[in-house]
Formats: structure tokens, C-alpha cells, sequence
């Protein structure tokens, strides 16, 4: 499946990202563009175990891009797979179920 690279460097304030990495749901006949950070171990922020987030130990520690992958595959269950891309279009890793 080719992700276009516009849906990764487009957000919802009418401008592009320039740098970064988006999160990608893969279904079995198409994906969804998620989340955006600018760096790949922020996106564990979204698994800190409280709300709203009070000090840094509340967010787990960055292990692997497998290890983050996984979570989201743990957490969402509708989905195939799950990858993150840079921004510009480049897959930096992907799992499947």
C-alpha cells in the first residue's frame, strides 16, 4: 500500500508539515493518516497512564519503534497494521497483526 505523502504532511490548520512523523492505520484496502510528532519516541505521550499528564514519569519510557507499533496495535483492534512515516514519505517501520 503507497501512502501519499500529501496526506502525511497535511494538517488541519491549512499548512504543511515540513518535518516530522504521522502515525498510519492500515486497513485492508486503505489507511488512515493519525497522530503528528516531531519526534517518533513523543508519541508515547499518547499512552501515559494519567490525564492530565503531571510529571514526565507519567509517560512510558521510549523502547523501539516495534514496542510503540505494538501498543497501538494492543490498543486499536480494528486495524491490520499500524506504521509511522516521516513526513516527506518515508516508512520508518510498520507491524501487522
Amino acid at each position: 500500500m503507497i501512502v501519499n505523502r500529501s496526506d502525511l504532511q497535511h494538517n488541519n490548520f491549512g499548512k504543511d508539515y515540513e518535518s516530522g512523523y504521522r502515525i498510519v492505520y492500515l486497513y485492508p484496502d486503505n489507511y488512515r493518516v493519525g497522530e503528528y510528532c516531531k519526534t517518533v519516541d513523543g508519541f508515547m505521550i499518547g499512552f501515559a497512564k494519567s490525564y492530565p499528564i503531571i510529571d514526565e514519569e507519567d509517560i512510558p519510557n521510549f523502547i523501539s519503534t516495534k514496542d510503540l507499533l505494538n501498543r497501538y496495535l494492543e490498543e486499536i483492534q480494528d486495524i491490520l497494521g499500524v506504521a509511522i512515516y516521516d513526513v516527506n514519505g518515508k516508512c520508518i517501520d510498520k507491524v501487522y497483526r
